[in-house]
């Protein structure tokens, strides 16, 4: 992202401007994409960089210039979801979901599977030499949500 050869990128579960060792540095490689997609169900450091970081209050980031689309979508907590999770221990666990989630939220599991469902139908309609490996992929998985 820094160097400018990522346009996009995805995070879940994660909050890279204020997660690791240089946020200063994840804030401004944020900055160099064309889009981002966050999925969360609060709104955190990541999907505010732009207009509300140290970077901006230093005027080293100006939010007028950052030319990144920001997508903010609906997460599910992890106790409206099945699946396992680990914490600090290394523990691996698994849980069964306890609630449905409110209103447009889904788990991350539901959305990776059906957008890549969606791109591989528009890559089915689009048989080129780019499209060959979505083309290729087996993507007949289970769901039930």
């Amino acid at each position: 992202m820094a160097d400018g050869k990522l346009e996009g990128l995805f995070i879940m579960g994660q909050n890279p401007a204020v997660g690791g060792a240089n946020g200063r540095l994840e804030r401004s490689a944020l900055a160099n994409l064309k889009w981002l997609v966050v999925r969360d169900f609060v709104e955190t450091e990541t999907v505010a960089f732009w207009k509300d970081s140290p970077e901006v209050q230093r005027g080293e980031l100006i939010p007028e210039k950052i030319p990144t689309e920001i997508f903010f979508l609906p997460g599910a907590g992890h106790a409206e979801k099945d699946g396992t999770f680990t914490n600090t221990q290394r523990l691996l666990q698994f849980h069964e979901k306890a609630v449905e989630p409110p209103e447009d939220c889904r788990s991350e599991t539901w959305f990776m599977y059906h957008l890549g469902r969606r791109l591989k139908a528009k890559a089915a309609r689009e048989q080129t030499t780019r499209n060959a490996a979505l083309n290729a992929l087996t993507w007949d998985y289970g769901t039930h949500g």
